[in-house]
């Protein structure tokens, strides 16, 4: 599976993640894990994008941020 996030004012990225995303009962996904360097926190999606989460006592950057999930 790969998923594109962007940051404002930066270019999109790519990610792939190895692992399936959680799903719920109509195939649709609940949550992702976070492709920030050194997070790796699995993320609720609200409104196609990632939950507000910490790492490393801080808002993870990649907080806030749309992605657009698609099979591989």
């Amino acid at each position: 599976m790969t998923f594109s996030v962007r940051l404002k004012g930066e270019q999109t990225a790519m990610a792939v993640a190895h692992e399936m995303p959680l799903l719920d009962d109509e195939g649709r996904v609940m949550a992702v894990r976070c492709p920030s360097a050194g997070c790796g926190a699995v993320v609720d999606l609200i409104n196609g994008r990632l939950d507000g989460h910490i790492v490393r006592g801080q808002d993870c950057r990649m907080s806030g941020v749309r992605v657009v999930v698609s099979e591989e």
